[in-house]
């Protein structure tokens, strides 16, 4: 009999209050390649902002997009209101979080871990 352990395929986001999973299936790999060209096209939009309090609403729709995209509405609520509903921290959580998991993905998925694997003498 072969037993197949289940992999933890998870990339846990912390903000201390509460905790994101972020499960690294193949269409959120999709999604966070897209946020990741996404991303730098709202260079262009941050670039335009003129230091007005109406910017808010646009850093705001901006944060909202990221979350939503890379997790859902009520992530986007929780954020929020762990970054005292404030948007620029939100967005730059949204930022960071993005890259944490991009940057968390490829150091755990090397070609180096997945022959070690198939390595069928050491497995």
């Amino acid at each position: 009999m072969v037993v197949i352990k289940k992999f933890e395929n998870v990339i846990p986001v912390d903000f201390g209050e509460f905790e994101l999973r972020f499960v690294v299936s193949d269409e959120n790999v999709d999604k966070l390649v897209e946020l990741k060209d996404y991303a730098k096209k709202l260079q262009e939009k941050l670039s335009n902002l003129s230091g007005t309090p109406s910017d808010l609403k646009i850093v705001k729709d901006l944060a909202k997009d990221l979350w939503v995209k890379l997790f859902d509405e009520d992530t986007f609520n929780r954020v929020y209101d762990a970054c005292g509903r404030s948007c620029i921290p939100t967005f730059l959580a949204a930022v960071q979080t993005i890259k944490g998991i991009a940057d968390e993905m490829e150091n755990s998925f090397t070609a180096d871990k997945f022959i070690k694997y198939l390595d069928i003498n050491h497995a």
